[in-house]
């Protein structure tokens, strides 16, 4: 039992940690929050695991120096870790699942009447799961989304991740002017006078 409630409050850390400390921490405007938030969100929703947080620094430097559109990268950064050990397996298989249906697909041949067991054994066999270094993240990834599962991981990913990471736009902006309102509210300012104060660009 014990070991269990420790487990329990490394986890809740960890979630801290990673996706709620850098929100609550971040000086950004609220506009380049809520960009990164969607556009990492986006990302952690791709069965990209492991190479995740190099698409999210190399979309950023293409945002900023070529579209001149910004957008905060450690949010982005943070929500990739929507996908992380503990969540990657039961993810992909929604993504797997999910696919085959919007594809109109049987089950191919090989992967005949997979379930969830038989998916999070091969996952874990091809490597990603235990990978150490950045080129067994990647060979992983490859096999997994290009020559084991193929389009309907790709598209079942897409179904959850662009209208979950449309909705995290304003879903972010919404909470987060409210916590900074009541951050404002309890040093006796306004808003604005607060935001003048506490807020600055990227």
């Amino acid at each position: 039992m014990a070991q269990v409630s420790r487990n329990r409050g490394a986890l809740s850390q960890s979630v801290y940690e990673h996706l709620i400390q850098p929100f609550v921490e971040s000086v950004a405007p609220i506009t380049h929050v809520s960009w990164g938030a969607a556009i990492g969100m986006f990302v952690g929703l791709t069965p990209t695991m492991g190479i995740q947080m190099y698409i999210v620094a190399l979309l950023w430097v293409l945002c900023r120096y070529l579209l001149r559109v910004r957008f905060n990268l450690p949010i982005a950064v943070a929500l990739v870790w929507i996908s992380n050990p503990v969540t990657v397996v039961p993810i992909y298989y929604a993504f797997f699942v999910t696919g085959h249906a919007a594809l109109g697909l049987g089950f191919d041949p090989g992967i005949s009447e997979i379930d969830f067991q038989e998916f999070s054994r091969i996952f874990k066999q091809v490597g990603v799961d235990g990978a150490q270094s950045w080129f067994e993240h990647l060979y992983g990834g490859i096999l997994v989304l290009f020559w084991i599962f193929g389009w309907p991981i790709l598209v079942g990913s897409l179904v959850f991740a662009v209208p979950i990471s449309i909705a995290t736009y304003p879903i972010t902006g919404f909470a987060l002017m409210k916590y900074r309102t009541r951050l404002a509210a309890r040093e006796g300012e306004s808003y604005g006078e607060w935001k003048r104060r506490h807020v600055h660009p990227d």
